[in-house]
C-alpha cells in the first residue's frame, strides 16, 4: 500500500479538507503503518498539515478517481468517483486488516467532531502541532 492508497480509502463518499488532513495525521501517528505508507506533517494554520496530500489529491482527480465538490464555504470537499469507488474496493481487499480497521476508527472519530472540537482534541493530544495555528481555543 502507498500513502495515496490510504488517502483514497480515507476519502470515502465525502470528506472535508480538515477532516482528511486530521484523519491521515492520526493514521500516521497512531496506526503503526510503515513509514512509506504515512504522510509527513508539519505544524500549520489549522494544526498538522501535509502539503503532499494536496498534491496527491490533484493527481487522483486528474486520474478520475476523486472529484472536488464545492461547499459554498470557500473550499472544496472530496468524494470518490465511480472509478475511485472501484479502486477503493480493490484496495480494501489488499490492505492490512488491522490498519484498515484503525483507519476506519480514526475516520469515524474525526467525522463525529465539529471543526472546533476536532482541532481542540487534536491539539490536546499533539500540542506541538498547534504552535502555528490560527484557531483560537
Amino acid at each position: 500500500m502507498s500513502k495515496r492508497d490510504w488517502l483514497l480509502i480515507a476519502i470515502g463518499s465525502y470528506i472535508e479538507p480538515i477532516q482528511l488532513q486530521k484523519t491521515l495525521f492520526k493514521f500516521a501517528k497512531e496506526a503503526g503503518a510503515p513509514v512509506s505508507e504515512r504522510y509527513r506533517f508539519i505544524a500549520y494554520n489549522w494544526g498538522p498539515c501535509s502539503t503532499q496530500i494536496y498534491k496527491d489529491l490533484e493527481q487522483v482527480r486528474e486520474e478520475g478517481l476523486v472529484e472536488f465538490v464545492r461547499t459554498g464555504r470557500g473550499w472544496s470537499a472530496y468524494r470518490l468517483t465511480e472509478a475511485g469507488e472501484e479502486a477503493v474496493r480493490r484496495l480494501r481487499n489488499e490492505a492490512s486488516g488491522a490498519l484498515l480497521q484503525r483507519l476506519d476508527e480514526i475516520k469515524n472519530w474525526v467525522a463525529e467532531r465539529p471543526f472546533g472540537k476536532l482541532l481542540r482534541d487534536v491539539y490536546a493530544e499533539y500540542p506541538r502541532y498547534a504552535t502555528r495555528s490560527l484557531f483560537e481555543k
